[in-house]
């Protein structure tokens, strides 16, 4: 709608530029017009038509089928080969939203599938000499072909994304703000974080995620991932600070700091003293260290209050 009626505005004035008398006197005049209205055609075609055709195709795609993964992947190289990467970001947050809604349908159905047990793809990758029956091994295969994963959470098999298949579809398309974002997720994604309530990286991969995202943040201000890592930087911070349920800070009979931790608070300080990551966590590293937990706590609320944590 919005590309017909610039071209119906445009039309219009070529008209009236033809049947001016001394038409070729304006011939710079014409030719303007004729630019500037391709201008606007192209740029209204990349920056809406293009993603809504996209969006709309997307609604045509079975969400209880995995290899609708691959066919959403299959147009964006179609629609967005060639096009501005800034377009590309746009068209992939579109296929990111909807491969993850598509993910949550293909879990609940492993969920419901009783007929076999897909643990076995988890014992299998850790031991070669396992033998995976023909129908675990296609199973196997199709989840990996679309983009897709088993993975195992609080002793039960799920079903999750592989990033491997946004590198392969995607990274050579997207801005390199994008690819950088979307390579720092696939690499945490590979590393794991916490398992059962509890954290499953040392003390300093924890702490380098953590600045990692700060220092994204910093570097990439105005960018179209900006919200979303500074949301991670965020999250990790929080994590950070109040620990996590089967993880916590302080230990269970609340007399002392997990050594964990003091790890952690102490590679920080040591490591990274100028960031803002530090200058949050310090503080109430020493309360806590002066076993002043009712300080820290007020300050944990502080930080809440003014957003500095999730």
């Amino acid at each position: 709608m919005i590309l017909k009626n610039y071209v119906s505005f445009f039309a219009c004035i070529l008209i009236l530029i033809a049947c001016r008398p001394n038409a070729d006197k304006n011939a710079d005049v014409h030719y303007d017009a004729i630019k500037t209205f391709q201008n606007v055609a192209l740029k209204v075609k990349n920056d809406t038509s293009l993603l809504n055709i996209y969006r709309s195709f997307l609604l045509t795609l079975d969400t209880n089928r995995m290899e609708s993964s691959t066919g959403a992947a299959v147009e964006f190289t179609n629609l967005f080969k060639g096009q501005p990467t800034n377009i590309c970001d746009r068209a992939y947050f579109l296929f990111d939203q909807y491969d993850e809604k598509l993910c949550e349908n293909i879990d609940q159905i492993h969920f419901k599938d009783t007929s076999i047990i897909y643990d076995s793809l988890l014992t299998g990758s850790l031991k070669t000499h396992y033998q995976l029956s023909d129908k675990l091994k296609r199973y196997a295969q199709k989840l990996k072909v679309n983009g897709f994963k088993v993975y195992m959470s609080e002793g039960d098999s799920d079903i999750g994304r592989d990033l491997d298949f946004v590198a392969k579809w995607f990274y050579r398309y997207v801005s390199p703000v994008m690819k950088e974002y979307l390579i720092q997720l696939n690499k945490e994604d590979n590393q794991g974080f916490s398992e059962d309530a509890g954290l499953t990286i040392s003390p300093r991969q924890f702490v380098d995620r953590t600045v990692w995202w700060e220092k994204f943040t910093v570097k990439h201000p105005g960018s179209v991932v900006y919200n979303e890592a500074e949301k991670n930087w965020k999250e990790y911070l929080g994590t950070l600070l109040y620990g996590m349920e089967n993880s916590p800070v302080i230990s269970y009979d609340q007399r002392s700091i997990r050594n964990y931790y003091k790890d952690a608070y102490a590679y920080l300080n040591y490591s990274y003293p100028a960031t803002k990551t530090n200058k949050i966590v310090d503080p109430y590293f020493k309360l806590l260290l002066q076993k002043d937990t009712e300080e820290a706590n007020k300050l944990l609320k502080l930080y809440q209050k003014k957003g500095i944590i999730l």
